[in-house]
């Protein structure tokens, strides 16, 4: 995640620390500088406190709020500018046929500024996002007994149960003892929910409520939104070729974003980083289009017509300038690609979609509209382990 503000000067406020500490801590301070991580969200804590904490949360989901509502006007914007008809790309086009293919669908040429500016918005929603799941994992740790390691990990700083449950056992031992305590099972009941949280959070660390809150905080921010950016096809069906959804947009946004990650530096991916991928599929997935995205993606499909040609294509026949042309930019939406996948499925974890409706196909053809039908668990969590 790019740095959003001076890691130093917060954790030298943060900690109160005079300049020989300071010298002592210089090659953790080298470390973790130019990202946000784990160890800023401790200072961050210390530095507010629990009564200040809550009014930073607040503020930050009012900002994703309030960001989304800014993003509106700007992706109505790029949704005009969209060709009335974009077509799947053609698989005897190749990678140089269909990016020019890509390039001349969106024609953005006139809109560089606002696809600038929409892709720092959404960008600054995945690193809020972000920010709130290691917020979310610092609050919980030190009562589980976890601190920061040396390298980023999250370690035990005690054998044996974590501080929450030796504080309610010890608490639990005292009043039962007490000769006044007639009836102690209501705090042996409390012990035992201490063990029950201990074993919940740590089992969530990395994906805790706060997020889970988030989430659904940022769904009910999109519902507004929702009728202009995911519409109903009027056939029932997936449309291909017309649709100016949200995920449309973001494609094409990813596509120039990929082909300007790979030029020098300093390219999108340094300025941006990985936020942008939290941010839109975030919203993708809340809108219900992860499918839609996945079938239709630019990059996606680029990807597979270069499967497809390099199959075709004999290592003698295989030129330098194929590989040296196209392998860079292929090798940044294979990453993207991975990223997102890994986006999607803390989402699935996290934020399970309710019942889906979807358009049925009878056996005379006629189609059968608003059909509903569950979420499934995945096909790969049922498979079985190795070794099993």
């Amino acid at each position: 995640m790019p740095e959003e503000f001076p890691i130093h000067i917060l954790l030298y406020a943060a900690s109160g620390c005079i300049l020989d500490l300071n010298m002592a801590h210089q090659s953790f301070t080298r470390l973790h500088n130019g990202f946000l991580g784990i160890p800023h969200m401790f200072s961050i804590v210390r530095l507010l406190g629990s009564r200040s904490l809550p009014w930073l949360i607040r503020a930050l989901l009012d900002y994703i709020s309030n960001k989304i509502t800014t993003l509106e006007p700007m992706i109505a914007g790029l949704q005009e500018a969209l060709p009335k008809s974009i077509g799947l790309l053609p698989f005897d086009g190749g990678v140089a046929g269909c990016q020019r293919i890509v390039r001349e669908q969106l024609n953005w040429g006139s809109k560089l500024e606002l696809k600038s500016e929409v892709l720092h918005g959404i960008k600054e929603i995945g690193s809020v996002l972000y920010l709130l799941g290691l917020l979310d994992t610092v609050l919980t740790a030190p009562w589980l007994g976890l601190i920061p390691g040396a390298d980023g990990q999250i370690l035990h700083s005690q054998p044996g149960d974590s501080p929450i449950v030796t504080l309610f056992k010890s608490a639990t031992a005292t009043i039962a003892s007490h000769p006044t305590c007639s009836n102690p099972t209501s705090f042996y009941t409390i012990s035992k929910q201490a063990e029950a949280a201990d074993t919940l959070y740590k089992a969530n660390l990395n994906t805790g409520s706060l997020l889970e809150y988030a989430l659904a905080f940022t769904s009910a921010a999109l519902d507004k939104y929702c009728s202009k950016w995911s519409t109903t096809p009027k056939t029932g069906f997936i449309d291909i070729t017309t649709s100016k959804d949200f995920y449309r947009v973001y494609s094409g946004l990813q596509f120039g974003y990929l082909e300007q990650s790979v030029q020098a530096p300093p390219n999108n991916h340094e300025v941006l980083g990985d936020s942008v991928a939290w941010g839109g599929c975030t919203i993708i997935y809340l809108l219900g289009q992860q499918l839609h995205f996945e079938l239709f993606d630019f990059s996606y499909q680029l990807l597979n017509v270069a499967e497809v040609e390099t199959a075709s294509i004999t290592q003698t026949v295989k030129t330098a300038s194929f590989v040296q042309g196209w392998e860079s930019l292929l090798e940044a939406m294979k990453k993207a690609r991975r990223l997102n996948n890994h986006v999607f499925s803390m989402l699935k974890a996290r934020c399970p979609l309710e019942d889906k409706t979807a358009c049925a196909i009878k056996q005379s053809g006629a189609p059968l509209h608003r059909i509903k039908f569950e979420n499934t668990v995945s096909a790969f969590e049922t498979l079985p382990q190795k070794g099993t």
